[in-house]
């Protein structure tokens, strides 16, 4: 069986910082379980090393961290002249600069994990999302994608991104807006669909605490969102940390899940505490999906993942 060297993403350094290695390994490690990890330096190049079959490539490409594939021998690193298997071209994830934006390389690794604990996934919903990140990833891997943002801004700014990132790259497409049923439109429910190469978007504007109903009953496989580290969604208590906001909207965000469903929080391990997470969302009936991907951002910023499994019904 071959040997493959995963040449490690400068990306992937700016994104994980001094654990890149770690969260790297930990990636691979959930998405080959039964393979052996290795590692290598080449000058200033590192890779991960692992033996696996030729139709593991693809799926390996996708991986938040991998620049590029080589096959090892003795002496020589050959490369594998294949590209991951993506929709819409990476302007659509890339091209878009603007303060505050999650990190693509980051929404990657959640999208993944995701994907790891549940491979069968068609639907994604990222009930904090922005101006869209998570959305237009899940695109990529063909996921249909729904997103709950509360500022209305939201949508013109993600239209105007979409509408140029088409023109330029001649994306066929479809572009529409409209309101929930029942809205008074001063704001909350209105929405733009955004659909190409088989599969779409929806932005709603609204509150994540009334996910339920703006969501209008929908169940997804995957609730994947980079909260706010603090400083957007206060609590009532005008307080730093967002587990108060998490708390008011746990029940609606466990409730669009399907049964077995699958929730990937990207957040601050100094606030929200992790262990504080785990007891908000077990006592809705989700259990724990261990993964080790903590990587320190800032002196006051240490990111995780924490990633859980609806278990009943």
């Amino acid at each position: 069986m071959p040997t493959y060297a995963l040449l490690i993403s400068p990306r992937a350094e700016s994104a994980y910082f001094a654990q890149t290695l770690t969260v790297a390994r930990a990636e691979l490690s959930n998405a080959m379980p039964s393979n052996e990890i290795g590692e290598l330096a080449v000058g200033s190049m590192n890779f991960l090393t692992l033996e696996c079959g030729p139709d593991a490539i693809s799926k390996l490409l996708r991986l938040s961290f991998v620049q590029g594939i080589f096959e090892k021998s003795v002496k020589v690193l050959s490369p594998i002249d294949a590209l991951p298997e993506f929709n819409l071209h990476p302007d659509f994830v890339w091209g878009e600069k603007y303060r505050g934006k999650t990190n693509e390389t980051l929404t990657q690794l959640l999208i993944n994990l995701s994907l790891q604990a549940i491979p069968d996934a068609t639907t994604l919903c990222d009930p904090m999302c922005g101006r869209g990140t998570t959305l237009l990833w899940a695109m990529r891997y063909g996921l249909k994608s729904t997103g709950i943002e509360q500022d209305p801004q939201a949508l013109e700014d993600i239209q105007r991104g979409l509408k140029k990132w088409s023109k330029l790259h001649r994306q066929k497409h479809k572009l529409t807006q409209g309101w929930l049923q029942k809205t008074n439109k001063t704001g909350t429910g209105k929405y733009i669909d955004f659909s190409a190469e088989g599969t779409s978007l929806r932005l709603i504007t609204g509150n994540t605490v009334d996910a339920l109903s703006i969501l209008q009953n929908k169940r997804f496989d995957i609730l994947a969102t980079d909260i706010p580290y603090g400083i957007q969604h206060m609590g009532g208590k005008s307080t730093r940390s967002p587990l108060e906001t998490l708390a008011d909207a746990a029940q609606g965000w466990v409730s669009a899940l399907r049964p077995d469903g699958v929730l990937a929080i990207a957040f601050n391990n100094y606030m929200p505490k992790r262990a504080d997470l785990l007891q908000l969302y077990s006592t809705l009936g989700m259990e724990e999906i261990p993964t080790n991907v903590s990587h320190r951002m800032s002196e006051s910023i240490v990111r995780d993942i924490l990633l859980i499994r609806k278990t009943n019904a």
